[in-house]
C-alpha cells in the first residue's frame, strides 16, 4: 500500500462523508462537495444546514471516502479510507478564500459557486487531516498520518 494509491482512490470522489458533533454534542453524518488543495479538504456549505452550524461549535470531525457499493466485490473489505480532521472557517477576506474558491469553480458549475459565496449563510471550511486510517481489502488496513502518508505497518 503506498500514498499514491490512497491520493488515486481520494481522486475519485466529488463529495466525502462527515460524522460532525451538534451542539447537544450528538453525532451527525452528511456529505458535501469538496475540493483538495495541496493537504487539505475544503468544504463550501451553509451554516442554515445542520453540518454547517456543527463545524462553527465542534471542529472535530470525521471524514469517509467509501469505495461505491455497486463496485465493491466483498461487502466486508470494502475499500475506504477514514481521516480524523479538525475544520476552521477561511473568511471571505482570507487570502485563500479566493483561490479556493476558483478551484471549485474548476471542479463544479462556476455560476453555482459564484452564487453560493454571495450568500452570507455559506462558509468556507478547511478541513486539516489528523490521522486516518486506509482499508483496501482483508489484510490490507493501514493507519495514516497528517499528511494522509500511509504508515508501513498495518492495522490488526
Amino acid at each position: 500500500m503506498t500514498t499514491s494509491e490512497v491520493n488515486t482512490f481520494l481522486e475519485t470522489f466529488q463529495t466525502l462523508v462527515m460524522a460532525s458533533l451538534t451542539p447537544e454534542g450528538s453525532p451527525y453524518a452528511s456529505t458535501a462537495p469538496y475540493v483538495r488543495v495541496e493537504n487539505y479538504f475544503y468544504i463550501l456549505i451553509s451554516t442554515v444546514a445542520q453540518h454547517g452550524r456543527n463545524l462553527l461549535i465542534h471542529p472535530h470531525i470525521s471524514l469517509l471516502f467509501a469505495e461505491d457499493e455497486s463496485q465493491c466485490v466483498q461487502p466486508f473489505a470494502r475499500k475506504r479510507v477514514s481521516i480524523e480532521a479538525v475544520a476552521s472557517e477561511i473568511h471571505r477576506g482570507d487570502e485563500s478564500f479566493v483561490r479556493v474558491i476558483e478551484h471549485f469553480k474548476a471542479h463544479f458549475d462556476p455560476e453555482l459557486v459564484t452564487s453560493l459565496t454571495q450568500m452570507d449563510d455559506f462558509h468556507l471550511f478547511r478541513l486539516s487531516p489528523q490521522s486516518g486510517s486506509v482499508v483496501m481489502g482483508f489484510g490490507r488496513a493501514y493507519r495514516l498520518d497528517e499528511k494522509l502518508d500511509v504508515q508501513m505497518q498495518s492495522i490488526g
